[in-house]
């Protein structure tokens, strides 16, 4: 690896405290993904970042499951965005990039555009002329990663540049690749996916009963705790169970401990 690509102590340091703050913000699929983006452009120069999973990855049944984005205020023009995700949903082969990404099977390999699609096939796709270019996008870095657990889909990153800027360094790749090997085994896990049940998705009230549970209450301690009624106490405990598909609070706990979520952060009982 040339000197220019070696990673520094801060680097790894500044990766590994990224990771542990998306952990904090784990229970929230999109807040999580949006601090992670918003650390992955300060450490490579990303100006227009983008958090993704996909479904089905090489069959053709390949999908959107969700996606998060950050830059627009940069100067880019997002409606071109959400028109990449739109035609995404028509024709899931639309860019060359993901293409070669996913027939190369380059599981956290970070590297430039360049690398995997030569420019005269990504300056003549339908992918760049109508919605990269758009954007105001040219330079771009992709990385993409198996979810733990599943066999089907992935998670992953789009880091792009204005047009004219320049692409990224050997350290910039590394910086991203280490990102993604540290954050990226995490999702499905501490970090919540697009689809799994948020706590912040519950009531304030609701999230102060699910805390007291948690941290082993009683509903006779939990409603001298909260001053509410244990009737009422049974009725939150009943939307809480549906909302994360349990059925008693063993099973609740045991979810919490499988995911590695904290108890706190998202109530103030």
């Amino acid at each position: 690896m040339a000197r220019s690509a070696c990673l520094r102590a801060a680097d790894f340091q500044a990766v590994h405290s990224l990771a542990g703050e998306c952990r904090e913000l784990g229970d929230d699929p999109v807040l999580w993904r949006r601090h992670q983006l918003a650390g992955l452009g300060r450490l490579t120069g990303g100006e227009f970042c983008v958090a993704a999973e996909v479904g089905d990855g090489k069959q053709p049944s390949r999908s959107d499951l969700g996606t998060v984005d950050s830059g627009a205020d940069n100067g880019f023009n997002r409606a071109h965005w959400l028109r990449a995700l739109t035609e995404f949903r028509v024709d899931a082969f639309f860019n060359p990039h993901m293409n070669a990404y996913f027939d190369r099977a380059a599981w956290g390999v970070v590297q430039p555009r360049a690398a995997f699609v030569p420019d005269q096939d990504w300056y003549s796709s339908i992918c760049y002329q109508e919605v990269v270019r758009a954007l105001g996008a040219d330079a771009s870095l992709l990385c993409l990663r198996p979810i733990h657990g599943t066999s089907v889909d992935y998670c992953g990153i789009y880091l792009l540049r204005h047009i004219g800027a320049r692409e990224y360094s050997g350290r910039e790749q590394a910086i991203a690749a280490a990102a993604m090997a540290v954050v990226g085994p995490l999702v499905g896990g501490p970090l919540a996916r697009f689809a799994d049940p948020s706590p912040a998705a519950l009531p304030p009230r609701t999230q102060q009963v699910l805390r007291c549970l948690l941290e082993g209450d009683s509903d006779k301690q939990v409603a001298h705790r909260l001053h509410i009624a244990r009737m009422t106490i049974n009725q939150h405990t009943k939307r809480i169970y549906t909302h994360f598909g349990v059925q008693s609070r063993p099973e609740l706990l045991a979810r919490w401990v499988r995911r590695g979520w904290p108890v706190g952060g998202w109530a103030d009982a």
